[in-house]
């Protein structure tokens, strides 16, 4: 069915679009389609930065603004139009994720796991390809299903080892300044809701799972997929973060004790290659770009990942004191922060007062692409270099380029008379 245009849909009569166990299998698919390298990472840097509450800044964004695409877009044919109007945004969406997944794996999963995290993500990506691709929906939720209660049977198992839960508890050392404060935190939360409640709505498996289920079915799902499946998971990251910081600042001497090794090793590959398989089938059906960028991108995006492993690298003012490597995550995720999110609230989201006149879409392009590239500047002084009160100028600039847009002129047939 080559022919049949994106986003597919599923067959009349397809058992898995409603009742209770399609809301289960399509939620354990969103919960671990949604368990990426940030979800299982970045909370060990909060925490670090800004103790629990940091976490709950985080946390709470990102499981509440997921869960609520499924109830914002009741009716699957709200999702249908939003992937084929803005499929180009979607499918950059999807290179960025898939580039930033390689690229944590060539910084960080090396030092983890040393030369056996090669094949084990190999491993990942085809099991998860082989078993998940014999058609376009079923087998992959429940490759998704497995996948989940590995990784559960992993924080079983973990919360058991030695120093589950110490970042929990975590304190700076005597003597060693914190590197954030609380102010740093009250002006992180609010730019970690812009992401995390707009991000969604460019992804193509969250649209997959809302085109393909019910309307009741699909709010149920993604409720479960990120209030039980994708909450858990971020639980576990707590269970588990200290064993990464000393990874993470590039120490030498840095090893694994042999139980985290393993409970790491599954739970973290499998996640990420589960992502990987299925943002790459996306990226192939939704034919907006080619497969061709996303390859490059992904090779760039490793190659930055291992020239960021390098010892002889300098030390730079533009890194804030951070390794090269965790600069260059906190890069990466400034995209979920700035570009990304902003597509939606200037480009997405229609004026109140109607559709925009055809003629003020290179305005708007051009008004959202220095937007972008402003509120990035601002982010990586704010989330990298550590000046945080730049994040004000960051909201300032969205809410004033959104009004901005507002004052464009809408489609005549629109104006009130």
């Amino acid at each position: 069915m080559a022919d049949t245009p994106y986003p597919h849909q599923s067959a009349p009569g397809d058992p898995l679009t409603r009742g209770p166990l399609a809301a289960v299998l399509w939620g354990a698919f969103l919960g671990c389609s949604w368990t990426w390298v940030i979800g299982m990472i970045l909370p060990a840097l909060l925490l670090r930065d800004y103790g629990m509450w940091g976490w709950a800044a985080f946390a709470a964004p990102n499981v509440i603004g997921a869960a609520v695409m499924g109830a914002v877009l009741y009716r699957p044919e709200r999702s249908v139009a939003i992937v084929r109007e803005h499929a180009t945004a979607c499918q950059q969406f999807t290179v960025v994720t898939v580039a930033y997944h390689l690229f944590v794996f060539a910084w960080l999963f090396e030092r983890l796991f040393g030369l056996g995290a090669v094949p084990m993500l190999v491993i990942a990506v085809a099991l998860c390809a082989t078993l998940g691709m014999r058609n376009r929906n079923s087998a992959m939720l429940f490759v998704a299903a497995v996948v989940g209660l590995l990784s559960w049977g992993c924080f079983s198992w973990a919360t058991r080892g030695p120093g589950a839960w110490d970042l929990a508890n975590w304190q700076m050392p005597d003597g060693v300044a914190t590197r954030l404060t609380g102010l740093d935190l009250a002006l992180f939360a609010p730019c970690a809701g812009i992401g995390f409640f707009l991000c969604p709505y460019l992804d193509l498996t969250f649209h997959r799972a809302r085109i393909n289920t019910s309307p009741g079915t699909g709010v149920a799902a993604f409720v479960f997929g990120f209030g039980v499946v994708f909450a858990s998971m971020i639980v576990f990251s707590v269970c588990y973060g200290a064993q990464l910081l000393k990874f993470i600042a590039g120490d030498p001497e840095a090893q694994l004790p042999g139980l985290w090794l393993v409970l790491l090793a599954t739970h973290l590959t499998l996640q990420t290659g589960f992502t990987i398989t299925v943002h790459v089938r996306e990226s192939i059906e939704n034919r907006a770009a080619s497969t061709a960028w996303l390859a490059l991108a992904g090779g760039l995006a490793m190659v930055l990942g291992l020239i960021s492993r390098l010892d002889a690298l300098p030390s730079s003012p533009i890194t804030g004191g951070l390794t090269w490597g965790e600069a260059g995550y906190r890069g990466f995720l400034l995209l979920y922060g700035t570009a990304l999110p902003g597509y939606v609230w200037l480009i997405m989201l229609r004026p109140l007062r109607g559709r925009p006149a055809p003629a003020t879409r290179k305005t708007r392009l051009t008004l959202y692409t220095l937007t972008s590239i402003a509120t990035y500047a601002l982010g990586w002084g704010a989330f990298v270099m550590g000046h945080s009160t730049l994040l004000l100028g960051v909201i300032g600039l969205f809410v004033a380029t959104r009004v901005v847009i507002e004052l464009l002129p809408i489609e005549r047939s629109q104006q009130p008379r």
